[in-house]
């Protein structure tokens, strides 16, 4: 192995140390789990705060990442698109569930569906890209609505209000503990018949980005398979979710 390529590995094997859960690291902590001499590891965090891709905290002397790693993680943020990033883990969900699977934005009062997956079975719910439905019934709508900014939740909530007949406080009360469970669970509430349960994606700031939704004829909805359908939804919201930056760790 050349002198160079013994460098990078070097490095990289310093740079793996970080974590969401560990953000700082001690020349003795970066000692002991790498097993590389100070001087060495001395050598390589001044090139790398050289390039501003280490920072050193002036009091504690603690290393932590730089604004490079910033920069370049804003850079690869901006390549992402979220229906391009969400497809395979639709794809994979409707081929576990078998139900139809969507990918839903808020859009004013409403929710608007940016991406569908049908289900595979001859009877199934039925989607349509760009189909718009207020957002204060069903799951899709509910877990949007319960993940959005408390201010531009209630500014939504208040013009939902003036056109639809409902109660505010119960709605409140349904978004409340859809945000404490983390996904939005109804059945027969927008279209009788059927079930659906959604879940959030999230960006590196805890932000919403969209929803992700399952959906199927109740008849094929047992306590079993409920629970079943509502872990393989919420994984695949999670994983989405990660690609965009966000970890549970850091925005529970």
């Amino acid at each position: 192995m050349s002198v160079m390529m013994k460098s990078f590995e070097r490095m990289f094997a310093i740079l793996s140390l970080f974590s969401m859960e560990r953000t700082s690291l001690s020349i003795s902590e970066i000692e002991k789990d790498t097993g590389l001499p100070k001087s060495t590891i001395f050598r390589i965090l001044n090139a790398l705060i050289e390039g501003d891709f280490i920072e050193q905290d002036p009091d504690t002397h603690r290393y932590k990442i730089g604004m490079q790693f910033f920069r370049l993680g804003s850079i690869y943020q901006s390549q992402l698109d979220l229906r391009n990033v969400a497809l395979p883990y639709m794809k994979q969900l409707s081929k576990d569930s078998q139900e139809t699977i969507e990918l839903n934005i808020v859009d004013g009062t409403n929710r608007f569906c940016i991406d569908k997956i049908d289900s595979p079975l001859a009877v199934r719910n039925f989607v349509q890209v760009g189909d718009r439905h207020p957002l204060h019934l069903g799951a899709s709508g509910k877990s949007l609505l319960a993940f959005i900014d408390k201010k531009e939740q209630e500014k939504i909530i208040s013009k939902l209000a003036e056109e639809y007949d409902f109660d505010v406080q119960q709605l409140r009360q349904d978004l409340k503990e859809i945000k404490e469970k983390g996904y939005a669970f109804t059945k027969g509430e927008r279209v009788i018949g059927s079930f659906a349960v959604s879940a959030p994606i999230l960006n590196g700031e805890g932000e919403l980005l969209a929803t992700i939704t399952l959906a199927g004829p109740i008849q094929r909805l047992s306590e079993e398979r409920e629970t079943e359908l509502i872990k393989l939804l919420t994984t695949a919201a999670k994983k989405i979710s990660e690609k965009f930056g966000y970890f549970q760790a850091k925005n529970s």
